[in-house]
């Protein structure tokens, strides 16, 4: 650890820092994600997001499948828990110069890094940043991080509730803004979404709640995947029904797969399950 005194550093000893600096940067390196014809370009901040930007198509199928499959020129698409913005890139490559991405992210070194991705990838018009919370209802609420790391997950808004159902003690807790969908686009914030996905290690229920009049409107989205866990599955199916969205598919992570794989019941661990409208639902049937 480097001692600093009381002025601040200079001369040679503020140039024998910055190398430091930069030679940890480098060592980290500058990585590139191949998506069939597009390529994406990181500058990591941290192991831990280089470990995510390095497994994507090990950890989320899924979720990339969906993108790939779903999207089309002209379309709006909301990533929610966008973490450092690897699915806001993919889609952004297939909405094309008419479509539009918007990006939640609260925690505040996954919002650094997501807003790096952007502009080092050149989507500055296709995807919109936002590092508010999104919610049930306009307000200001604890958000408690479960860990300071670009590319970590976990970090909770109104409780400090983890994956595993158990209580955390916050590393720090910050008050931060969160709004509805609803909220955003009554305002005209935002255009109304055509496909949103929704991983926000918990809070999916109240987001689901606070975008009632989009999934009732005249524009609603063909598809919504949602992060299901075992203690809101009922109430989080029941309504997307009553809202007259039929569950359409289920896909699993990489690490769910591993913990049926080694006997834990299906319908106990987390896995995506993909909304839509139930007349188009069952006219797929």
């Amino acid at each position: 650890m480097a001692e600093l005194g009381y002025s601040k550093l200079k001369g040679a000893r503020r140039r024998v820092a910055k190398l430091r600096f930069g030679l940890a940067r480098r060592l980290m390196g500058r990585c590139e994600l191949r998506d069939g014809d597009n390529a994406y370009r990181f500058d990591p901040a941290s192991f831990r997001e280089l470990w995510r930007i390095s497994s994507i198509y090990l950890k989320e199928v899924g979720t990339i499948e969906l993108i790939r499959q779903e999207l089309r020129e002209g379309d709006v698409f909301c990533d929610i828990g966008a973490n450092v913005g690897l699915y806001s890139l993919m889609a952004a490559s297939r909405v094309g110069e008419t479509g539009q991405v918007y990006a939640f992210e609260p925690l505040a070194a996954n919002f650094a890094s997501l807003v790096e991705s952007i502009r080092r990838n050149g989507f500055c018009r296709r995807i919109t940043p936002f590092s508010l919370a999104l919610t049930d209802a306009p307000g200001v609420f604890p958000f408690h991080y479960m860990s300071l790391e670009a590319g970590s997950s976990g970090s909770q808004l109104h409780a400090a509730v983890g994956v595993d159902e158990q209580d955390y003690v916050p590393l720090v807790t910050e008050m931060k803004y969160g709004t509805s969908l609803d909220a955003l686009i009554a305002a005209g914030t935002m255009r109304a979404p055509d496909v949103i996905k929704i991983d926000v290690d918990g809070n999916e229920a109240r987001i689901l709640r606070g975008m009632r009049q989009l999934l009732n409107g005249t524009q609603r989205p063909r598809a919504v995947s949602v992060e299901v866990n075992a203690r809101e599955k009922d109430a989080l199916f029941g309504f997307m029904e009553a809202q007259g969205y039929a569950f359409a598919s289920r896909n699993d992570t990489m690490g769910g797969l591993r913990q049926i794989g080694a006997g834990a019941d299906p319908e106990l661990v987390a896995y995506n399950a993909v909304f839509r409208p139930a007349e188009e639902a069952a006219a797929a049937c």
